[in-house]
């Protein structure tokens, strides 16, 4: 006779759900590592441009003040302006920088949507799983006296039981291994 819960079973379901759980966090930690590994890198090359430009400007600049004051020392005051009119209009033949402007008030309102149903797919996805099993629990047990055998009705039992412990400790272990902690002060 087979016992109605099978204990090796809940216990495989538990660490099975666990390990699941465990290994998706895990998994989504890594992802989220290089990402950021990426992000940072991304970075430091836009950095490096920025200070290879910066120099640049840096040398042009220099070269521009010795031109200036090797101008004023030999010609006269009048030649420091034209000289001063020449580097001005010079400036005009800098490229363009596009502002990273803000967002539109529809941007930041999808914005609003998106990060919302980010947000809730995690939670929703629990909450559906742990009722979408505990639908068939309630359908199998109603089952059990008129249309299964009650072997057929005790598997069926054992079966959701597992899946429930499966699910539950998949969900909350994926759930809590995923979060954001908080930054310490």
């Amino acid at each position: 006779e087979k016992p109605v819960m099978d204990i090796l079973g809940i216990v495989t379901s538990l660490f099975g759900g666990g390990l699941t759980g465990l290994i998706g966090g895990g998994t989504e930690k890594i992802f989220a590592y290089k990402a950021k590994k990426l992000a940072i890198e991304e970075n430091r090359e836009k950095y490096a441009h920025e200070v290879n430009m910066k120099r640049a400007d840096a040398e042009i600049m220099a070269q521009e003040w010795a031109a200036r004051t090797k101008v004023a020392d030999i010609e006269a005051v009048a030649k420091v302006d034209v000289a001063d009119a020449k580097a001005f209009s010079a400036s005009f033949n800098e490229p363009v920088r596009y502002s990273q402007g803000d967002l539109t008030k529809k941007q930041n309102w999808l914005m609003v949507v998106l990060d919302t149903i980010r947000g809730l797919v995690r939670p929703g996805l629990t909450l559906y799983l742990c009722a979408i099993t505990t639908v068939l629990y309630l359908r199998a047990r109603s089952l059990v006296p008129s249309e299964v055998s009650v072997d057929q009705a005790l598997g069926m039992v054992d079966s959701i039981t597992n899946t429930i412990l499966y699910l539950t400790t998949t969900c909350v272990l994926w759930w809590f291994g995923t979060r954001n902690k908080k930054p310490q002060k």
